[in-house]
Parts: structure tokens; C-alpha cells; sequence
């Protein structure tokens, strides 16, 4: 057994003895290592050979055991003993957080101890035996910034006294025992004293440091260094200044060092209360009291105890965060950084309840946390040598959420000025978004916690200035060299901003959320993904706000935006390669920010002519222009906008730069769901189509082919519903859709000025005519995109969208939509006026409501629409496209159903009729109505007759086995093909015949006309041939109603139309039809409408009657035919050889008959012989040839009579 070892002298000698040593010649400041000899640490052999020797304290040491000592009776002695020994219920979920929160930046392995730190130890690690937190709530105190002051104190080193060595004694002298009781006066009756300004100052010092430095601290942290030199120096007690920087300083050191144990953690998470360390087996007085304290709340202790270890095994359990890989250093670090965080919440706690007097403490204690934090962050205290990680501890605890927004913005509101500081704490946290947002952008869920910790620090805002936003804008790659040829991707990878605009859900983008969404998403799964989609649009909006509201970091923000639409211009063309672009997510995502930012824009404070300026952001030189050509244009630029120095202000730019957004954005988006759309129904209708044939080909030899195609046609229909649906959750967003279609009512403002050439001046008003509109060479200039971008994107949510846009659209875009069509004539291309001619189609459609009831009722669609459509009905008979003729049926289609809707109002009834009593228009429309009814009957009952064909044989199993495979898919693939065709011919005639039902039940005179009534006649006869004449079985096939066939309709609308024109001209025209008129099918119809009860007998015998007419005209017709047979060549029509009533002179010499040439003219306005441009007022009349033809006409009829 070893020797016991000597007691050692009380604190109260130790301290006398102390003032018995003469003070040291110079000033020491106590932040430098102690050289501590402890015989405990010696092997135990050496210790059993060592003789006992007495035990010697340093000074120092002796200092802070009594400072323990103190601060332990304190402790116990507080009413609020028994908060500290019941910990927090909090305390361990915050604990394993802290620990166990998997870290979000880029790791490296730990280093070893020796490799983590390079500096010198600075005290011993038995400095502090017992530590206690004080209890202080902490609230969240908004404060002003205050300025950043370094305290600039030479370091000496310090000098040691030599230990005294003391030997047991067993009396006590007199003055011992006065010193005594000067002791414990000062220590036990301090309280009941009034206490100065600067006392308070130093416990209000000391508990927001949480760090103890005499007897008069309550914090947990003993800082015995600095007591020390305060001990020598008792005039700096009250200078705190230095001692609250010393004190950081030296706090900082221990948490560097972990000198601090395992109680660091504690000390800087919450500090709410605090586990004594393993105290000195040579500290009996702090044994006692804490053996005294740890006895009497043991059972309360245990109870805690155990409730706290089933809480942490609950959130053990719950927690799915992996260990965070962090080095010591990073650690270290994070601890330092959560004192300093905590001394800030303390500060601002204490601030809440600040008097006049403690203020300047305040300030003085703020200043010192933030110098100490800036000096951890940008690593001046402890060398990192981690650096080539480029890891932030303070993102690190920004994304732990340990990191209040008011601490963030007094660290900026203190660096913004040191660039070198601020670059170094602020560029490191912006590099860890940027590499944090690339690893989650293709991701299960939308992860928005890199974009909202953007928003949060560009939001920071330092008197007018926003010093993160100028730093994003300062990032070597916010706009990055372009290095490739594919310019367009590259500056969507590399730009520093290219990955939080990433954030996508289309299948293509995001595979990791395609491969978890099933073939149907549900509305409320919907709903859910786009309201993620919103949060993440809104924190995009706010970077992108702070970027463009803070001058400086303006201009380069709308450069960068520009750059990405230039650069990715070619998305809109019809062969893009999608890898070599900007996906649509992107640029959705920056039309969704530009939205938000243009939406207060007003129209008046827009510069119109922007993109025709050279310093434009926004590019319009390739592509297609309303009216001009590309030599046009350049000509007009060149002239106009020769200068390029002009400036715009922000709005225009703003305005200009989501105009062009919209048209890279969203327009190919809804390109590739349409061809998604396409593509499904295209792999249904091969799919279906092998299902429907498998009994023909099941035992034949392609049936091993035929279940393959189908099983990869099923699997390629998979995955195009499946991204199908990812599309749809962007595409058709009712948010996006709404801001879409209220962006698109500003355009339509601006074109509506811009179609009369004035400025911009508030709601649009016309001032013009629509008729008398002239293109100018602004608006003959402008794209043509412009136009068409709005009717595709109407179109696209008419179709689609499950929500009703109906009620977003405003006069404004009617307006411009009646515009556009009344003055067709400004347009250059047709098919622009076609698509808006299809958006009033969808419009129209029934049920009625607010935009159908808006559309109809103004004032433009009463006055001008009726003469628009019918002139725009004519000119599609020619577009300058190859399939210029197919192209027209939709479009006269769309333009019939207008007309239909119009004629059950009596305002446009009557603008109708009045429209076929005044010009020479609707005498052209009438031809081409004929023409196209001509055409699309022909071609509906040539297919019927082709499919009954075929189903008579597929019928006839005799036959049908006759026929090889080969030739029996044959007949099924024309079948399928000669039904399609019937039911879009169908569709077609049966609207146009319904036009003319209508328009002749109330106009009879225009289609009277020499030029339309033998046609209209011939037409009329024609079908009824087909419809009731001996053949007409062949046009039965098995339900007719799968093509939409109606015979007995279509029988009875040809039926009224002969009702409605009944007249003698009309008579005569019937009868002028020697191929197809013949009273006994007329009769055979009649008797089939009567059997049939489709019209009433009255009718019925109206028409017998008319055709009875018709039937005495034509035999008397026969006659004269045969007299007229030998007229002279000269008084014969060129083209028909038939006898001339009323002859002209064309310019190039010939001689026609005004009816036939009139008629050709409705058709091709040139000449039949030389196709030279011709027109009806370059015709001139014949006097002399057509007095000569009535003079042989007369002699004729005399030699008939005289017979």
C-alpha cells in the first residue's frame, strides 16, 4: 500500500501565501500553455518506488480549484438546483440531431489527432473539474448590426511563481483565521450588499459567456488563465474589453483542444444544465459539497435517468439519418461555432431585458462574438487542414437548422465590408449549395433545402445594399465560359444558378421520380407534387428578386438570363436535339420566375421597339416575321435602330426577357406532349389492330412476330403513359396556367397597339377601323411567334387542362382575337389566321358561357366578322403549302361551325344576310362552299361503297377462304383506312352541308347568280342520284353510326334546300343538268320522304311540283339544243363550246361568256389561256358580237315557227 499522501494547505493559506509573493515585473496576458506536473500520471511501479512526497500547487492551479469550489456552493445553493439536475426532454433528440445528422457536403476520412491540429496546447485538460450551466431562456430578439471592433492586445508570455511546498499543520494562526472570515463575509453576505454598475455588468458578462473568471461568475466554463492574469492585474477587473475577448479566445482554445471533455457538447447545445465532470480524488471540499448535492436528488436523478435513456431509444428508432462523416477539425469547429451561436442567443436574450446601464456591456459582448466568429469561420484560430474539402461548418450547421436568420444577417451585416472575410465565410457556404443542389436535383421527392437557404441569405440586406446577392453575382460561375459547342447544356450545367433551376418532375429529367410514378397519378398525389412545384417556383422567384432589386447585381442577373434563352434558342425548332439544350424544366422553371417578377410590370413603362435594339437580351433576327422577310428586316433595323446605346429600364427588359421565356419554355413542352399524345394513340391503334386480326393470324406462321411487336409495343406504351403523366403535373399546374394566361393578356395589349402604330397609353381603346388597319413597319416586323404562341397555348388548355381557363381569359385577348381575324389581311401567313380562327372555334363550342357570351357580343364581331370569315373562307383555297388542299377542309370546317353559331343569333343573322345583298364576297364564298360539298360527298360515298364491299366479303366465308393471308390483312388494312377517311369526310360534309340548309332558308337571290346557280343545280342532283337513285344499296354498311353516316338527314337536308331556292331560274338550272337530272329518281326521293315521314306531304308535293317544272324545261330544252347545234364558232363560248349570251373581251384577245369566265374567276383569278392575273373588272363587254348572236337567235326561232 502506498503511503498516504500529505494534506494540503486550505485555499484560504494557499491564498495568503500568495499575497506573501512579490508580484511579477510585467503584465502577462493568460492565454499560453501551462507546464502542469500530475504524479497520478506516472506508471504505478514508479509510483511504489517513489518515496511520498508532499504535493505542490501552482498559484494557478490553486486559483482554480477555488474558483470550482465557489461555483460548486453556488450551483448547489441556487433555487435553481433542481432545474439543472432534470435535464431537458428535449435534450436528447437535440443531442442525436447534432451527432448523428448526416452531413450534405463532400467528406473526407478523419485525420488522425496529431494531422487535426497544429496548435500548441494551452492548458491542461484537469483545468475545470466542475462545470454546471446556468438556466436561461432564449428567445429570438431582432437587433440592429453593430459595428465589427478587433481589440488588439500584445501576447507575452507569462511568468510562473515556484510552488510552495507545504507540510500538514495541525494549528491555525490569528491571521489565518481573520483572512478566513474576510473570505466567507465576501463570499456568503456579496448578495445582500447593493452591488455596482460594473459588478452587475461582469455577472451579466459572465452568464451570457457562460464562462466563470473569479469568484463572482455563475458560468460553467472556468477560464483559469484568464483569473489568473486577472489576479495579478485588479485594476482590469472591470475592463471588459479584453477580458470578454480574452475569455472567448481562451473558451475557443478548449473547445479546439476538447479540453472541455465530454461535457463540450452539452456546453454548446442549449446549455441548459450540465453533468459534472470526474472531479480530483485530491479536491475533498468540492467532493463534499457535490457528494452532499449528487445524495439528496439521486432518486430523482435516476427517475430522469431513465425516462431521458426510452426517449433516446424512441428517436434511435425513428431516425433515419446515417452518421455524419465529419473530421475532428469540422467537428471541433461546429462545437466552437454552436458557443459562439449560444452566447448570441444569450446576448439576445439579455438584450430583451436591458437597462440604460448594462447596455454598453451589451454592445461590447456582441462585438467580441462576432469578431470571435468571423475569426473561426475563416479559420485564424485553428488551422483547417481540411481545406482542399471546401467544406463550410457553417452550412453544415445551416442545414442542421442550428443557425438563426438573425445571426446570419448580423455575420454579413459585419463582414460585407471586409471582402476578403466575407468572400471567405460566404463563397465557401455558396460553393456547399451549389454542390449540395447538383446531388439533388434528380431525386424521389422535391428537395427544397438548398433553394430555401439561397433565398434566405440573398434576401440579407445591409442598409441598401444586399451583399450575398452581389456575392452570387461575383461567383466565377454565375456566368460561366462557354467551353463547347453546346452552348445551350453547358450553361445549364455549369452556371451557378443552372442547378436550383433544375428541379424538374418530367420523366426525362428526373428518372428517379418516373420510376415512381405509377401509369395514373391521382388528384390529390397531383395536387401534392405541384404544390412542391410552387414552394420551390416561390423560393426561386425570391433569389431571383434579391438578384434583380439590388443595382448592382442587376445588370449581370439579366445578362445571365439572357445568355440562357440565346443560347438555347434553337429548343422551338422542329428537329432540335434535346441533349444539346436546356430541358424543359429548366426553362419552365425561369418562366415561372420571370412570371412572378413581370406581373406588376405596366404596359405604359414597356420601351415597344426593345428587340429591335442591337443591346437587346432577347434575339428575334432568325425568326419569322409577320410581314417582312429577312432582307426586309434587316433593312428596317439598319435604318431604324442603327444606335444600340440606348438604355432600358428594367421593366422592359423583365417584360421582354418572359415574353421570350414563354416562347422557349412552354410552347416546346406542349410540342413533345403532343407528340407523347401522338405516339400513345399510335401503339393503342397498332396494339388494338393486332388484337382485332389475331384469329387470322394466331396459326399462321407470324404469330411468333406479331406476339413480340405487341409485347414491345406494350412496354413502349408504358413508358409513355407513364411520362405522360410526369409531364402533366407541370404542363397543366392551374397556377402556372393562370399566370400563363395573365401574362398572354399583356401581349395582347401590346399587339393590339401595335396593329395601330400608336403608343402605348393605358387599357388599349381602338381608334381605327378594323378594316382600314395598315401594317406598319413595326408591326410588319414584329415575330409572328407572337401571335401564334397565345392561340397554341389556348388551344393546349382548352384540350387538356382539367380546369376551365375560360374564366381567366379577359376582353383583352378577345379583342386582339377578333382583331387578328377581322384584319387578316396584315398577316402574311394563312395558318397563323387559321389557328385563331380554331380558337374561336373552341370558343364557340356549347355549353355557353362567359367567353362565348363575351366573344359574341362585341362590338368587332358584330360589324366586321361576318365579311372576315367569308373573305378569309376564299383565301384558304390557296396557302402556298403541298398540302395546301387537305389543309383548307379543317380550316373551312372550323369557319362553317362559326357560321352555324352565329346564325342562331339574330344580330348576326342579319349581318349575314346583309353581307349576301351588298358584295361580291359572299358570291365567292358560296362558290367555294359549293366546291367543298362537291368534293367531300363525292369522296364520303366512294369510301361507303368501298367499305360495304368489303364487308360483303369479309362476310362470305367461301370467298374469304379463297383469299391467302397476305391478301386477307390487305383488305383489313384498307378497310381501317377507307374508315378513317369516311369518318373525317363525314364530319367535314355534313358541316358544310349544314351551311348551306341554313344560309338558303333565308338568302335566295345570290345563289341565283348566272355563275352559282347551274353548278349549285348540278350539285344537288348529283346527290340526290346517289342517295335515291338504283344504286343506292351500295352505300349500306354495318353501323353506319361508327363514321357518323346519317342518310336519311343528309337525304332530307338536300330535300329542303330544293324547297328553299324553289323558283323558275332555279327550274330552269335543274333542268340545264343533262347528267344527273331525271324526274324519276326526283319522284323515287319524294315517295322515300313521305314513306320515310321525314317532311310533311305539303312539302312533298312542292317538290314534285318543282321538279315536274324542271322536267317540261328540259325536253323543251332538247329541242333547242339541237337548232343551236349549228351556230357559227364565233358565237361559241371557247371553253364550254356552248352558244354565248352575253360576250366579253379578255386582255389577251379572247372572247368568252361572262357567265363562264365569271365562274372560272370565283375558282383562279387569271386568265384560262395565258394564267395571267385576271380579274372581273378587266372584262369588257362585247356590244357588237352579243347584238349579232341575239340577231341569229331570232332568226332561228322564226324558222322554227315558220315550220
Amino acid at each position: 500500500m502506498p503511503e498516504e499522501e500529505p494534506r494540503q494547505k486550505p485555499m484560504e493559506e494557499e491564498e495568503d501565501d500568495e499575497e506573501l509573493q512579490p508580484l511579477p515585473q510585467q503584465e502577462q496576458p493568460p492565454l499560453l500553455p501551462k507546464q502542469d506536473h500530475h504524479p497520478e500520471d506516472q506508471p504505478p511501479e514508479e509510483q511504489a518506488q517513489t518515496p511520498p512526497i508532499p504535493i505542490t500547487l501552482t498559484a494557478e492551479e490553486m486559483r482554480e480549484r477555488r474558483l470550482r469550489t465557489l461555483a460548486a456552493r453556488s450551483i448547489i445553493q441556487t433555487p435553481l438546483a433542481a432545474a439543472t439536475t432534470a435535464p431537458s426532454p428535449e435534450k436528447a433528440s437535440r443531442k442525436q440531431t447534432n451527432v448523428s445528422g448526416e452531413s450534405r457536403l463532400v467528406r473526407e476520412a478523419t485525420h488522425s489527432d496529431s494531422e487535426s491540429s497544429t496548435w500548441p496546447d494551452l492548458s491542461s485538460k484537469n483545468d475545470m473539474d466542475v462545470e454546471m450551466k446556468t438556466v436561461v431562456p432564449i428567445q429570438d430578439v431582432e437587433m440592429a448590426p453593430a459595428a465589427l471592433s478587433l481589440p488588439s492586445e500584445a501576447a507575452t508570455k507569462r511568468t510562473v511563481r515556484p510552488a510552495i511546498e507545504t507540510t500538514k499543520a495541525s494549528t491555525v494562526s490569528p491571521e489565518r483565521e481573520l483572512a478566513n472570515k474576510k473570505l466567507t463575509a465576501s463570499a456568503d453576505g456579496g448578495g445582500s450588499s447593493p452591488k455596482s454598475v460594473d459588478e452587475q455588468n461582469e455577472q451579466l458578462l459572465s452568464r451570457l459567456l457562460n464562462c466563470t473568471w473569479n469568484e463572482f461568475g455563475s458560468g460553467s466554463i472556468i477560464c483559469a488563465q484568464t483569473a489568473s492574469f486577472l489576479e495579478q492585474h485588479p485594476s482590469k477587473r472591470f475592463d471588459f474589453d479584453f477580458i470578454v475577448s480574452n475569455v472567448l479566445m481562451e473558451t475557443a482554445l478548449k473547445i479546439y483542444n476538447d479540453e472541455l471533455g465530454e461535457s463540450s457538447a452539452c456546453l454548446v447545445d442549449d446549455m441548459e444544465f450540465s453533468t459534472p465532470k470526474k472531479i480530483k480524488s485530491d479536491d475533498t471540499e468540492v467532493q463534499e459539497i457535490m457528494a452532499n448535492a449528487m445524495a439528496s436528488t439521486s432518486t430523482v436523478e435516476e427517475a430522469t435517468t431513465s425516462s431521458q435513456s426510452e426517449a433516446t431509444a424512441s428517436s434511435d428508432a425513428s431516425s433515419c439519418l446515417a452518421p455524419s462523416v465529419l473530421n475532428i477539425v469540422t467537428t471541433t469547429k461546429h462545437s466552437v461555432i454552436l458557443y459562439l451561436m449560444k452566447c448570441y442567443e444569450n446576448y439576445q436574450t439579455e438584450c430583451a431585458t436591458k437597462t440604460s446601464a448594462s447596455q454598453p456591456a451589451l454592445h461590447l459582448a456582441f462585438e467580441n462574438i462576432m469578431r470571435m466568429t468571423v475569426l473561426v469561420l475563416t479559420d485564424r484560430i485553428h488551422q483547417n487542414l481540411n481545406w482542399q474539402l471546401d467544406q463550410s461548418a457553417l452550412l453544415e450547421l445551416m442545414y442542421m437548422e442550428k443557425v438563426s436568420e438573425s445571426f446570419l444577417v448580423d455575420i454579413v451585416a459585419h463582414t460585407h465590408e471586409d471582402l476578403d472575410a466575407f468572400d471567405t465565410i460566404f463563397g465557401q457556404v455558396l460553393r456547399g449549395l451549389f454542390t449540395g443542389m447538383q446531388r439533388n436535383i434528380c431525386t424521389a421527392k422535391i428537395n427544397l433545402l438548398q433553394i430555401e437557404w439561397l433565398a434566405k441569405l440573398v434576401v440579407i440586406r445591409v442598409g441598401a445594399v444586399r451583399p450575398l446577392a452581389d456575392l452570387v453575382a461575383r461567383q466565377p460561375n454565375f456566368i460561366p465560359p462557354i467551353c463547347t459547342k453546346i452552348s445551350g447544356r453547358e450553361i445549364v450545367k455549369c452556371s451557378f444558378l443552372g442547378p436550383f433551376l433544375s428541379v424538374s418532375l418530367f420523366a426525362e429529367e428526373n428518372v428517379k421520380f418516373a420510376e415512381t410514378t405509377k401509369n395514373k397519378v391521382e388528384d390529390a398525389v397531383a395536387s401534392r407534387l405541384r404544390w412542391g412545384l410552387h414552394e420551390m417556383r416561390t423560393h426561386l422567384h425570391g433569389i431571383f428578386h434579391s438578384l434583380c432589386v439590388n443595382a448592382s447585381s442587376r445588370p449581370k442577373t439579366l445578362e445571365y438570363i439572357g445568355n440562357i434563352l440565346r443560347r438555347n434558342d434553337r429548343r422551338v425548332q422542329f428537329a432540335s436535339d434535346e441533349k444539346l439544350l436546356a430541358r424543359d424544366g429548366f426553362v419552365i422553371n425561369l418562366m415561372s420566375v420571370l412570371q412572378h417578377l413581370s406581373v406588376k410590370i405596366k404596359l405604359d413603362r414597356i420601351e415597344p421597339n426593345y428587340h429591335y435594339m442591337k443591346n437587346c437580351h432577347v434575339s428575334i433576327e432568325q425568326d419569322t416575321k409577320i410581314r417582312y422577310n429577312e432582307e426586309e428586316y434587316k433593312s428596317f433595323q439598319g435604318r431604324e435602330f442603327s444606335e444600340s446605346d440606348k438604355e432600358v429600364n428594367f421593366q422592359t427588359q423583365c417584360w421582354f426577357l418572359t415574353l421570350q421565356a414563354h416562347h422557349l419554355g412552354y410552347m416546346p413542352a406542349i410540342q413533345r406532349y403532343r407528340q407523347k399524345m401522338r405516339a400513345i394513340k399510335e401503339l393503342q391503334k397498332l396494339i388494338d389492330e393486332l388484337d382485332r386480326t389475331k384469329q387470322h393470324w394466331v396459326n399462321s406462321r407470324y404469330a411468333t412476330r406479331n406476339n413480340q411487336f405487341k409485347e414491345r409495343w406494350e412496354k413502349q406504351l408504358r413508358k409513355l403513359n407513364r411520362s405522360k403523366n410526369c409531364s402533366e403535373i407541370t404542363l397543366l399546374d392551374p397556377a402556372l396556367l393562370q399566370r400563363c394566361t395573365e401574362f398572354y393578356s399583356t401581349v395582347c395589349e401590346f399587339m393590339l397597339y401595335q396593329f395601330e402604330g400608336r403608343a402605348i397609353v393605358g387599357p388599349f381603346i381602338s381608334k381605327l377601323p378594323v378594316q382600314t388597319l395598315k401594317a406598319t413597319d413595326a408591326f410588319s416586323a414584329l415575330p409572328e411567334w407572337y401571335i401564334d404562341d397565345i392561340a397554341e397555348f389556348i388551344l393546349f388548355t382548352m384540350q387538356h387542362a382539367n380546369v376551365d381557363i375560360r374564366q381567366s381569359i379577359d376582353h383583352s385577348i378577345i379583342t386582339w382575337l377578333l382583331t387578328c381575324v377581322c384584319a387578316s389581311h396584315l398577316i402574311k401567313n394563312p395558318y397563323v389566321t387559321a389557328k385563331l380562327v380554331e380558337v374561336m372555334f373552341v370558343f364557340s363550342l356549347k355549353p355557353a358561357n362567359s367567353v362565348n357570351t363575351a366573344m359574341w357580343n362585341h362590338e368587332l364581331a358584330q360589324n366586321a366578322l361576318v365579311s372576315a370569315l367569308m373573305r378569309f373562307y376564299v383565301d384558304v383555297e390557296t396557302t402556298g403549302q403541298s398540302t395546301e388542299f387537305y389543309d383548307k377542309f379543317t380550316i373551312r370546317y372550323h369557319i362553317s361551325h362559326l357560321f352555324k353559331s352565329m346564325w342562331e343569333n339574330p344580330i348576326h343573322r342579319q349581318a349575314v344576310i346583309c353581307e349576301s345583298r351588298v358584295g361580291n364576297q359572299f358570291v365567292k364564298f358560296v362558290n367555294m362552299l359549293m366546291n367543298d360539298t362537291t368534293f367531300l360527298l363525292d369522296e364520303c360515298l366512294e369510301n361507303l361503297k368501298r367499305i360495304h364491299q368489303t364487308q360483303q366479303m369479309l362476310s362470305d366465308k367461301q370467298s374469304l377462304s379463297k383469299m391467302t393471308t397476305d391478301q386477307q390483312q390487305s383488305r383489313l388494312t384498307q378497310l381501317a383506312t377507307d374508315e378513317r377517311q369516311c369518318r373525317s369526310y363525314l364530319t367535314l360534309a355534313r358541316e358544310t352541308v349544314d351551311l348551306f340548309h341554313y344560309l338558303t332558308s333565308d338568302i335566295k337571290e345570290p345563289f341565283m347568280r348566272a355563275e352559282l346557280v347551274d353548278r349549285l343545280s348540278s350539285m344537288l342532283n348529283f346527290n340526290l342520284k346517289q342517295l335515291a337513285g338504283p344504286k343506292c344499296n351500295d352505300l349500306k354498311v354495318k353501323n353506319p353510326a361508327k363514321y357518323g353516316w346519317e342518310p336519311r338527314s343528309l337525304l332530307a337536308q338536300i330535300f329542303d334546300i330544293y324547297l328553299h331556292l324553289d323558283c323558275d331560274r332555279f327550274a330552269e338550272a335543274l333542268a340545264a343538268d343533262e347528267r344527273s337530272f331525271d324526274v324519276h329518281i326526283c319522284n323515287e326521293a319524294a315517295s322515300r320522304i313521305k314513306r320515310l315521314a321525314l317532311r310533311s306531304a305539303v312539302e312533298v308535293e312542292r317538290f314534285k311540283a318543282l321538279t315536274q317544272r324542271a322536267h317540261e324545261i328540259y325536253v323543251t330544252n332538247q329541242q333547242t339544243e339541237d337548232e343551236c347545234a349549228d351556230a357559227p364558232d364565233e358565237f361559241k363560248d371557247p371553253l364550254m363550246d356552248t352558244l354565248m349570251s352575253d360576250p366579253v373581251l379578255l386582255p389577251s384577245g379572247t372572247v368568252m361568256d361572262r357567265a363562264i369566265i365569271t365562274r372560272h374567276l370565283l375558282n383562279s383569278c387569271t386568265d384560262p389561256f395565258n394564267r395571267q392575273p385576271l380579274t372581273e373588272d378587266m372584262l369588257v363587254t362585247n356590244l357588237e358580237l352579243k347584238h349579232r348572236i341575239e340577231a341569229w337567235r331570232k332568226e332561228q326561232r322564226g324558222k322554227r315557227n315558220n315550220r
